[in-house]
């Protein structure tokens, strides 16, 4: 090889294919006059001639082919054989390099076969001596065991090792016909042709590896600018798009690909997109960004799922895999190659490379295609997190541009990096003013320091109410929100967001000071109707009184319709009294249940009994079906009643004289259904949805036909829903009746229990007793009197509190009836005196208009035995208190 790296001639090689050939002259020169036969020195100096144009061709020939080819045809020639091969040594086995005048199926059988085989070829190469065979005897004796398909007719043979120093580089064989005969001086050309037959092969493959070498340092030297091409076009990228732009083009020539694309994943991480593709587009459609859902069966998304190389190499691989159309449309290439690209330990992107033909790029060409695909990996993971960088510094300055409350961001020590036109209208400083200097705002900055310093430690700031000075002195009301913004390098600002609170502030003043004026209205409404309550009560208790002593005295035809009339008046005026009283204190939220669980048919039966005046003054027709046993519900026994009881009135309130109303009960699955049925005058049905709310009524004539004030279905509504069961009602309109229905969680039969029975008095009342009536009512006290009178009861009356203890130190009553609302001396006081002086010797029973709660509890606290709101039915009073 000479400097510029070209094979030179070898001078060494010339002179022993010149030498050699000379030599052979000579002899055969030396051997004509012996002979004297001029033929024999036609051959030789027809062989010289041979050998010389064989030299020359093999001193031209450049490569392992052209040498081979020269032997073949000009080597053959020179011996006279009708065949010939040659073959070299490749890992224990012969393969051959080129052949002339051979079978096909001959040769496919004997492509490639080891060195071991019983042949003439074989064995030369072996033993590295030539093989010379013309008789079959010599073919019996020489190769016994010789396999019969040889390549060939078995005619003679030569089989001459290629050998150069101690290398053993292959083989030639040449096959005669049948009659040919080798003289010594055939067998002497073969040998020297031999000879220079492995010279030339040498050398020429000595040329190959030269001429490769060259090609492969040009192919990585190309590749290798290639790379920093790419490195520096990656370096100034600085979007995903810039990236992709810059790595498509690059790796697909590294790989002398015909396709290139780079995918990334959407924001919402269901899709790939295509940022940049060269070559053939992997798609049927025109769109040069097409997004495919990540779910998808095709290779740039397999290879992002799975994180890892997808290698298919040839076209049927492909279509195994995936379907044709999966490529996008396009035909599928004959290979494809899929890289992810990772940073960071996850998956950012694909970048899949597509060949027309099948096979595998060369080893170089993946190395560097690898060493692009890592650095695209780096520059992509910084593209986008410049991009996300970018995104979110333009979304803060949007967002503190357009917050209507002042935002900030400080460093630990207090300097101003952000400062948004909201800060400069509520603190006076301006942007420029504050930016790159400590808080402008002065006052209490220690007070600010301590807040800097409590967030930079990790501490989020929620809601604090500061007070701090405008830049023109005016004090600031605000609500302080802080949180840390931790970075990357570990250092930490602080975000600060302030809040003018002072409307706020005047607004909750505002809102204290009505709600200090509603609570003292509430006060005064609770005081107003509990003394509604009594005072409308009152004046009903003598007159129930009285109408009770006209009906003992006896049945006068002329008074009796009268007193009828006005005791079911003043029923009714009970019933709205307790009524509004009632809606009240479910409106305030001051209705306490006392549950129990219980067979429904006991709260019904106490319904019925309240309604049936209502029902024999109309003369209606009920029908009961309920079942006595079986449906338990966990109720208040009084208020249960009370919501049946106004279902019932209302029926009959809104049914025709001689009209129907059916009451039934039934379960069906986990809920006690209660139902009130009549054929009265139905609800039209725009009233419908409103019917349960308060003050709601139908519509009624002139003379306000039904009565009522629209608190009746209010109250169930509320009374049902705190047992927790629902109501509705339904009509098919106006003439056509209407339903109502009660649905109650239900409990198991087993779980009733027996009702409640009073504790019993230890007093031993005798049959006659002692009784002392205390009301400054005087009709009220006069007429209760009265009626005790003439059950045989000893009465006594006083209308205060200290009247009430004198009479008593003589009288020394058994049962005191009390109305609380007394003058000098409350009822509570005096029950407490007359508990102290007399202990368990009298019973106690209280007779008042304040009927809540909290009324009853505070009496019994007293010392009461009895608490009967106003007015109480005077034998129910005897039954009870007085038996």
């Amino acid at each position: 090889m000479d400097r510029a790296g070209h094979w030179e001639r070898d001078s060494g090689s010339d002179l022993f294919f010149t030498s050699d050939a000379r030599s052979s002259v000579l002899r055969e020169e030396s051997r004509a006059p012996a002979r004297s036969d001029e033929t024999h020195a036609c051959g030789a100096r027809r062989r010289l001639a041979c050998l010389e144009e064989i030299t020359i061709a093999l001193l031209t020939a450049t490569g392992e082919d052209a040498v081979a080819k020269v032997i073949l045809e000009l080597g053959a020639a020179a011996l006279g054989a009708s065949a010939a091969l040659v073959a070299m040594v490749e890992d224990d086995a012969l393969v051959i390099l080129d052949v002339r005048g051979m079978p096909e199926e001959t040769l496919a059988q004997w492509r490639r076969h080891p060195l071991d085989v019983s042949t003439p070829l074989a064995t030369a190469v072996r033993t590295r001596a030539p093989v010379f065979i013309e008789t079959e005897a010599e073919w019996s004796a020489a190769f016994p065991d010789a396999v019969r398909a040889m390549i060939g007719p078995r005619g003679p043979r030569i089989a001459l090792p290629l050998i150069v120093g101690d290398r053993v580089l292959g083989g030639i064989g040449f096959c005669f016909p049948a009659s040919v005969r080798f003289t010594e001086d055939d067998r002497a050309l073969a040998v020297t042709l031999g000879r220079q037959c492995a010279l030339a092969l040498d050398r020429a493959r000595l040329f190959d590896a030269e001429r490769k070498t060259r090609a492969e340092l040009s192919l990585f030297a190309r590749r290798l600018d290639r790379l920093q091409h790419t490195t520096a076009a990656l370096a100034a990228a600085t979007t995903p798009l810039e990236v992709a732009r810059a790595v498509v083009g690059d790796a697909r020539a590294a790989l002398a690909a015909d396709r290139a694309v780079l995918a990334i994943p959407t924001p919402d991480g269901q899709s790939l997109v295509v940022l940049e593709h060269e070559g053939a587009a992997p798609w049927a459609s025109g769109t040069p960004h097409p997004s495919f859902p990540l779910d998808a069966n095709i290779p740039l998304t397999v290879t992002f799922r799975t994180g890892e190389r997808l290698w298919l190499s040839s076209k049927a691989a492909i279509e195994a895999r995936f379907v044709p159309a999966s490529w996008g449309g396009t035909a599928t290439p004959g290979s494809l190659l899929g890289f992810p690209l990772v940073a960071r330990g996850r998956t950012i992107g694909v970048l899949l490379f597509g060949w027309g033909a099948e096979g595998a790029p060369d080893v170089d060409g993946a190395s560097i295609a690898e060493e692009i695909v890592h650095r695209s990996a780096v520059a992509l993971d910084r593209a986008m997190l410049h991009a996300a960088f970018e995104h979110e510094n333009r979304t803060l300055t949007a967002f503190t541009a357009a917050c209507p409350v002042a935002a900030m961001i400080l460093d630990r020590d207090g300097t101003v990096r952000v400062w948004n036109p909201a800060a400069e209208r509520m603190f006076g400083w301006s942007a420029a003013e504050a930016v790159g200097r400590f808080l402008p705002i002065t006052d209490k900055r220690h007070e600010t320091e301590a807040f800097i310093a409590r967030v930079a430690g990790g501490e989020v700031l929620s809601g604090i109410e500061v007070e701090r000075r405008h830049k023109l002195g005016h004090t600031i009301d605000m609500s302080l929100y802080s949180a840390p913004v931790v970075h990357g390098d570990g250092t930490v600002q602080c975000l600060s967001i302030c809040m003018d609170i002072r409307e706020r502030k005047q607004a909750e003043a505002e809102l204290r000071r009505a709600y200090e004026i509603a609570r003292d209205a509430d006060r005064r409404k609770d005081e107003f109707l509990a003394l509604l309550g009594h005072e409308l009560r009152n004046p009903l208790s003598p007159i129930l009184t009285a109408l009770y002593l006209m009906r003992l005295k006896g049945r006068t035809s002329g008074i009796e319709r009268e007193r009828e009339v006005i005791e079911r008046q003043v029923q009714h005026l009970v019933a709205l009294v307790d009524d509004l009283l009632d809606v009240s204190r479910i409106m305030r939220g001051k209705i306490q249940l006392s549950t129990r669980p219980m067979e429904i048919a006991r709260v019904f039966s106490q319904a019925i009994e309240i309604a049936s005046p209502l029902f024999e003054q109309k003369r209606h027709e009920l029908r009961v079906d309920v079942p006595a046993e079986g449906l338990v519900v966990d109720v208040d026994e009084t208020r249960m009643a009370q919501v049946l009881a106004n279902l019932l009135t209302n029926a009959a309130r809104y049914t025709e004289a001689g009209g129907h109303i059916a009451v039934a009960a039934r379960r069906e699955g986990a809920e006690v259904i209660l139902s009130v049925r009549d054929d009265g005058s139905g609800i039209p049905s725009e009233m419908l949805p409103v019917i349960f709310d308060l003050f709601v009524q139908g519509a009624r004539g002139a003379d306000r036909a039904g009565g009522g004030l629209g608190l009746g279905l209010g109250l169930v509504r509320s009374l049902v829903k705190l047992h927790g069961g629902t109501v509705s009602a339904h009509s098919d309109g106006p003439g056509r009746g209407s339903e109502f229905e009660v649905r109650l969680p239900a409990l198991s039969p087993r779980r009733a229990s027996s009702p409640d029975l009073p504790a019993p008095v230890s007093l031993r009342l005798s049959k006659v007793r002692r009784v002392l009536v205390v009301d400054d009512n005087r009709d009220a006290a006069q007429m209760l009197a009265e009626v005790l009178a003439s059950h045989g009861h000893e009465v006594e009356l006083a209308h205060d509190g200290p009247q009430a203890l004198a009479v008593a130190a003589s009288f020394r009553p058994e049962v005191g009836i009390l109305d609380i609302g007394l003058p000098v001396m409350d009822g509570y006081e005096l029950a407490l005196e007359l508990r102290a002086a007399y202990g368990d010797r009298i019973m106690l029973v209280a007779v008042t208009g304040y009927g809540q709660e909290h009324d009853k509890r505070r009496a019994f606290e007293a010392g009461f035995s009895r608490h009967y709101v106003k007015p109480v039915a005077a034998d129910a009073l005897l039954r009870e208190v007085l038996p």
